[in-house]
């Protein structure tokens, strides 16, 4: 049943989704904003660091902004999930959301400035999907999630442990998530511009009809078999929040 399908893999599944969406964020801003990536950084700091020697001060400035709005995302992320108890996934989805409205009404020049609210949402996104499967793992940049699948790939054909293959499909798909996110961001950047943003609600959508779907009780539960999956969600959720804390 596909219901029961999404319920059992649901922390994968939405983690998937969501570096789809990580992708889309980072081919909108490269493409269409003079090759910066709002996603990361440390792209960010090297050009901050060239145009400090160099005495482009206002360049300087705009770039010091664009950290000063990812440490923001980082810590609204962080204190909304310790210190509320609104639901952080569904809200990372709104924020997101509304990160690539915006930046479809902001200016293409200065470049930096329209990927301001890109800069906040995918450190809001990192800060709430922070890996799956007991795994931590980004959404919003690959590097690492390559290493872990390359290395996660070769511990299992060292020692048939499935474990190490378990966690080689985590992070395989991951990559391959992102990739595709990425190609989807490349196509509807090249088909309609600065509004290819909108084309980015549709993997949201896409996610929220995995949460609704995957926390809906089945039908054919017993109350038994509600309780002790309600149980499981929670333990699920206390591992998820121990992870946001680290």
């Amino acid at each position: 049943m596909v219901q029961k399908v999404i319920r059992d893999r649901l922390d994968a599944i939405l983690h998937w989704n969501i570096s789809l969406v990580g992708g889309f964020l980072g081919a909108y801003a490269i493409l269409l904003h003079a090759g910066n990536f709002g996603s990361a950084q440390t792209g960010n700091l090297m050009e901050m660091g060239a145009e400090l020697v160099s005495m482009e001060w206002f360049n300087v400035l705009l770039r010091l902004a664009a950290l000063v709005l990812f440490g923001l995302g980082v810590a609204s992320a962080y204190l909304l999930t310790n210190f509320t108890k609104i639901n952080m996934r569904k809200l990372a989805l709104w924020v997101d959301a509304a990160a690539l409205a915006l930046a479809s009404m902001l200016p293409l020049e200065p470049a930096l400035v329209g990927i301001y609210p890109i800069f906040f949402a995918s450190a809001f996104q990192w800060g709430v999907y922070s890996g799956a499967d007991g795994f931590n793992s980004a959404t919003i940049f690959m590097t690492n999630n390559f290493k872990q699948s390359v290395l996660g790939w070769l511990q299992y054909g060292l020692t048939k442990d499935k474990e190490f293959k378990r966690k080689a499909i985590l992070y395989t798909y991951t990559v391959i998530s992102f990739f595709l996110g990425v190609v989807l961001g490349a196509w509807a950047v090249g088909q309609f511009g600065i509004y290819s943003a909108y084309v980015g609600f549709l993997p949201l959508a896409a996610a929220r009809t995995f949460i609704a779907v995957g926390t809906a009780p089945l039908e054919s539960e017993t109350p038994e078999e509600t309780a002790v999956e309600a149980a499981e969600e929670m333990e699920e959720a206390e591992k998820l929040e121990k992870e946001q804390k680290l």
